[in-house]
């Protein structure tokens, strides 16, 4: 079996060259010091996971990618084999397709809004963002106290550290993509 800490240096300095980063940059994004970088990168050095850990979120890469055993493996996902999330009386339908994930900072969420449903989101504290695609129907959508009237296709973001409603007062089914970033 192959030690995959011994692919962390090329790893660490094919992403470096790649993003066209000194050492002095790739320890500003990842506090780890340009001396134990170049050792890394080197193979003289042996990190620890709390190390490994610095570098890849620093980089925001995945560990495993860090590690040399990230794969391309791809996997395609149908909605219609995701347990839906139910809100506001079963009328709000959610897919959490891509739930968070630390290294990529959101979650994607694919939602069916019935016709006549409201349904009122608190501030998400430990998000920044909302970006809402609508791809079918028309979405009523309050932000603190401005209203937009989304009609497929159209996209709005806004801060999620505000009140926000999502509606449906129209006779057709409206679905629409949200991906939070934090």
């Amino acid at each position: 079996m192959n030690d995959p800490t011994t692919n962390i240096g090329s790893v660490l300095k094919r992403v470096r060259f790649e993003r066209g980063l000194t050492l002095e940059d790739t320890s500003n994004l990842t506090g780890v010091s340009k001396a134990m970088l170049g050792q890394i990168e080197r193979g003289e050095s042996n990190p620890t996971i709390s190390i490994l850990w610095k570098v890849s979120t620093g980089l925001r890469i995945s560990f495993s990618e860090l590690l040399g055993s990230e794969t391309n493996d791809y996997q395609a996902i149908s909605i219609n084999d995701i347990e839906p999330i139910y809100e506001s009386d079963g009328k709000m339908i959610l897919y959490n397709v891509f739930p968070f994930n630390p290294m990529s900072g959101f979650e994607y969420f694919y939602i069916k809004l019935i016709p006549g449903v409201k349904h009122v989101s608190t501030p998400h504290q430990n998000s920044t963002e909302e970006y809402i695609v609508v791809t079918k129907g028309t979405l009523v959508l309050t932000v603190e106290d401005q209203t937009f009237e989304l009609t497929a296709p159209s996209a709005l973001k806004f801060k999620s550290n505000k009140n926000h409603t999502y509606s449906n007062p129209y006779d057709t089914e409206v679905i629409f993509q949200n991906i939070v970033k934090y």
